[in-house]
Formats: structure tokens, C-alpha cells, sequence
């Protein structure tokens, strides 16, 4: 706009599907580049001021009634069935971007996406000068082109969209999938209904998360990572499928894994039977906690074979220990993608072997002990060692902790201290202890930043919400913070206890074998811990 000139700017294309003598297309491809179009002329309309740029760039969104036009209330854009009538009221209605809030709350997460960006649009617009506001409903109008391809059937429109993906247009491979297996009905009421069923599914599970449930689907099916794409692996697997093949993959396959996905993904154990919820809540709540998530087909595949069961809870456990042991051993994906898949080929096997798939080899176990009882921090990125803390945590709560702030990791012997305190240690305990488990602990940033390096003592009074910063007056209320609630001090033999604690807890938990030893410091005498209160 900004260069001049007559020039037309291109948009880029929409691909349609109009059967001959409709005057209505349904959009396969520009969904997103119509909705934000319409959105930002929406803004401008109800902005202007002046009326002949209003009803210019108002006509594009919302068409008025007119008798002698025989014209009657319409819009240019109809939404998905779900979104059309918030859409409608909070969008494309005059005045409707103008109002502080929409008049309903939104319900999904494209309704909050749709209000979100009015909102970020008409901040910006606002921004700009009356003269250019009005030069830019006069681009948007005279100089702003797209292409729209239009075909009768849907068959010649998933060729045409996939010509434009492989342009490089950015297209989810959900909605090729979609696109794919609806093209396999030839009846309108099936494609109508199975359509809104799989934007139902969508709408339930996140954008993300539906397609990372495909992809699940698709590696339980083939037991291992395809090197092709995941619309690709679709496509081949129906490629001559009939309706009814499609119907059964959504009726029984991949809606009942849509509720295990959610389930796994976030759920709180509800589908469980009431006296395993606990387990199972907390077998996901650490698996959950790992930094990869290639472990969610392997509990997927498990869950819709066994149900909510107590074989379940025990595949999940053993999962749990396995997938930690992989993470902290610096098991690459492919290894890790290599015995998911032969876990699932073995959940139908006998028991034996299945179990033998969910236990870790010596040298598994021993990668595994070396990196959790040494200088984790260090070995490992943060985000690495804040999951390894946060997973103790909850196994040292009595009660879940709901954390308020971004975690961070704290030491409690400070990684430089200041000089002339911390004497208790040489510079080699220094060096052993810092980045070990036993050092660290779980703090809010602000409460860390407060805590610093101060001396021990000090830094236990910030801990507590007795410290001198808005920070440190609120009491943390992690459980590893805790327990450090009556201890004296912070020397070597208070330090050699907790690691042992903490890290026979979590080797306890994920089965890990204890096959060095994870220190050279002796034991605490449990006598030489005296109760020092907090003052």
C-alpha cells in the first residue's frame, strides 16, 4: 500500500467445491485467510466515519436488506455450524467489533482466535490516521486479489489442494486427511454428518492435539515412526478404502481413542474406576512430566486394549519408569520410537513378554542411575531437571501442590557463593554436591531471584515467607522446600541425606536399579540434625 501505484497485491488462492447453479461454496482450502479478511474489514467498517468508505468496506462483510434490490440480510462468510452465530454477533454484525466484550463468552478455541484477533486488529487500525485508514479500505477493495478455484466435486478439489500444499501453502495434514476420507461418501447426509463429527473431535481436543492423535493412531497401526508424511500415511491406508471401511475407523477407531487421548493428555482419571483413580491419576501426572511425549501411543494403544483396568495401571507404571530411564539415559527418538513400537506388538502377546519390553537393560539402568545421582543440573537443560524436580515433588507431597509462577530451579548451596560464606564446604565438595538432586529445589522465579546466593539460614527464612522482599514474605509450599523447614544448617552430611532420600524415592518409582554408588559422602547420623526454628 505504502509503495503506490495500481499494482494488484495478491493474497493468494481459495479452492471451492460449487456444484453447478449454487451460488454457495464450501471453502476446502482459505479458510483462515477468509475469516481474518472478514474480521479486518469488520474493524474498518466500524471505525469509519466517513459513510460511503463504510458502506464500501461494510458490504463485504454483512449485506443489509433492501427491498427495492430485492436484497435480502446476509453475510459474506459463514463459519463452521458451531462458530457461525458468535461469529455472526461478534464479528460481522455493524458495531459488533466495538464492543469491549462479545455478547457471548467464546466456547472453543476458534471462537477465542476469532475475537482475539478483532481485538489485536482494531488496536492496530486505531493506531493509524484517518486518511490512512481510509487508503487502506480503498487497497483492500481495488488492489487486493485472490484467486479462487472453484470445482464441483470434492475429489478434484483435494487434488487441487494438495497441488497447493506441495507449493508450500501452509495446510494442516488434518484437513487433508478430512478432506480425503470424506471424498469416499457419496451421499451428502453422510459427508454432512461425518464432517461435523470430525469438527466436533477437533473442536474437543485442540488443533494440536488432534493431529498429534492421528499421528498416534497411525504408529500404533504401524508399530514404529513412518518416514512419510502423516496426510501421506493416511492416504495410503484408505486409498481404496470403501464408506463403510471409513465408518468404522471413526466409529471404532478413532472415536473411542479421541476420549483415551484426552484422558491421557489431561484428564483427571474420571473414566477410572473410583479405587484405582488415585494410581492413575498419578501414573499419568509423571508421564505427563516427561520431556518427550513419545510415549502417548504405547499408553493409547493400551488403554483401548485393556480399558480402565488394573493390567492397564500396570503397563502405565512400567511405562512411566521406562520413559524417564530412556530420557535421562539420552535414548535418541529413533531408539525411543524403536521400543514403544515393539511394546505395542507385544500388548497382545503373553504376559511375559510384554513385560519383558517394559523393562530397561542393564545399560539402560545404568545410563540412567549415572544421570540422576550426578550432576543432573548440569547434564541436563533446565526444563529437564525442573520436570525431574517437579515429579519428586509430587512424590513428597502428602497433597498435589497447584503451582502459582514459573518454576525454576534453585540451589540451595549457591552455584557462586559469596565470599567468605558456605565455609562448611572445600571447593571439592563444591564442585561434587552444587548440580546434584540433593542441592536443588523447586522455587517460583521471584522467590528464587530473592534467595540468591545468600547464606543458608537466610535463604531459609526467604523460603518460608519470612524473607525481607515482597517475594520472600510468601511462603513457598513445595514439598522439597519443606523439608528444609528445621534443619540447623546446610553442611555435607545434611546434604548426603537428602540425595539419598530423594533419589532412592525416584529410583523406587521408576524401578531404577541402584548399581553405583551415588556419592562419596557418609550417610547423616540421624542424631546430628537439631530443630533450629524459624525466627
Amino acid at each position: 500500500m505504502n509503495a503506490g501505484g495500481d499494482e494488484p497485491y495478491f493474497l493468494g488462492s481459495i479452492v471451492l467445491i460449487r456444484p453447478q447453479k449454487e451460488t454457495i461454496g464450501q471453502v476446502v482450502d482459505g479458510q483462515q485467510r477468509l475469516t481474518t479478511l472478514t474480521i479486518l474489514a469488520a474493524v474498518l467498517r466500524d471505525i469509519e466515519t466517513n459513510q460511503d468508505a463504510l458502506e464500501a468496506i461494510g458490504g463485504a462483510v454483512y449485506i443489509k436488506p433492501n427491498l427495492f434490490k430485492k436484497q435480502v440480510e446476509s453475510v459474506r462468510v459463514l463459519p463452521h455450524f458451531e462458530d457461525r452465530i458468535f461469529f455472526r454477533e461478534a464479528i460481522q454484525d455493524p458495531g459488533a467489533t466495538c464492543k469491549p466484550a462479545p455478547a457471548h463468552d467464546p466456547k472453543n478455541e476458534a471462537q477465542r482466535l476469532m475475537w482475539g484477533n478483532a481485538v489485536a486488529l482494531r488496536n492496530r487500525v486505531l493506531e493509524m490516521a484517518i486518511e490512512d485508514r481510509q487508503r487502506l479500505v480503498s487497497f483492500l477493495l481495488n488492489n487486493c486479489v485472490l484467486v479462487v478455484v472453484s470445482t464441483e466435486s470434492r475429489g478434484a478439489a483435494l487434488r487441487i489442494f494438495r497441488v497447493l500444499n506441495d507449493r508450500g501453502l501452509d495446510l494442516s495434514n488434518a484437513d487433508v486427511i478430512k478432506a480425503d476420507l470424506l471424498g469416499k461418501f457419496k451421499d451428502q447426509a453422510d459427508i454432512k454428518h461425518q464432517a461435523a463429527r470430525w469438527r466436533e473431535f477437533e473442536t474437543d481436543l485442540g488443533r494440536n492435539d488432534f493431529e498429534n492423535l492421528l499421528e498416534s493412531l497411525r504408529f500404533i497401526r504401524e508399530k514404529g515412526k513412518n518416514r512419510s508424511s502423516l496426510s501421506e500415511a493416511y492416504e495410503t491406508r484408505f486409498k481404496n478404502a470403501s464408506p463403510e471401511d471409513v465408518k468404522n475407523f471413526l466409529n471404532h477407531e478413532l472415536a473411542p481413542a479421541k476420549r483415551w487421548f484426552a484422558e491421557i493428555v489431561d484428564g483427571l482419571g474420571a473414566d477410572f474406576p473410583p479405587d484405582l483413580q488415585s494410581e492413575f491419576s498419578e501414573v499419568l501426572a509423571g508421564l505427563r512430566l516427561v520431556p518427550n511425549k513419545d510415549w502417548i501411543p504405547v499408553a493409547l494403544a493400551a488403554a483401548m486394549q485393556f480399558g480402565a483396568s488394573e493390567r492397564l495401571l500396570s503397563i502405565l507404571l512400567k511405562l512411566e519408569g521406562l520413559a524417564w530411564i530412556m530420557q535421562l539415559g539420552r535414548r535418541y527418538d529413533t531408539q525411543r520410537m524403536n521400543r514403544y513400537g515393539e511394546i505395542i506388538g507385544a500388548l497382545a502377546a503373553p504376559h511375559e513378554e510384554l513385560a519383558s519390553k517394559l523393562v530397561a537393560t542393564a545399560e539402560e539402568n545404568d545410563d540412567a542411575w549415572a544421570a540422576l545421582s550426578g550432576k543432573i543440573y548440569s547434564k541436563f537443560p533446565v526444563r529437564v531437571t525442573r520436570a525431574v524436580l517437579e515429579r519428586l515433588d509430587r512424590l513428597l507431597s502428602e497433597q498435589v501442590v497447584v503451582w502459582i509462577g514459573q518454576k525454576t530451579v534453585e540451589h540451595i548451596l549457591p552455584q557462586t557463593p559469596a565470599q567468605g560464606e558456605w565455609g562448611c564446604f572445600d571447593s571439592d565438595e563444591r564442585e561434587a554436591i552444587t548440580d546434584t538432586i540433593g542441592n536443588l529445589v523447586l522455587l517460583t522465579s521471584r522467590k528464587n531471584s530473592s534467595a540468591s546466593n545468600l547464606p543458608f539460614l537466610q535463604k531459609r527464612k526467604v523460603y518460608f515467607g519470612l524473607g525481607e522482599t515482597s517475594a520472600g514474605k510468601k511462603r513457598a509450599t513445595y514439598a522439597s522446600v519443606q523439608e528444609l523447614s528445621e534443619l540447623p544448617d546446610w553442611d555435607v552430611s545434611v546434604y548426603r541425606s537428602r540425595q539419598d532420600r530423594h533419589l532412592s524415592l525416584l529410583a523406587k518409582r521408576w524401578g531404577i536399579r541402584q548399581t553405583v554408588p551415588s556419592g562419596n559422602y557418609a550417610p547423616l547420623d540421624s542424631d546430628a540434625v537439631r530443630s533450629v526454628p524459624l525466627t
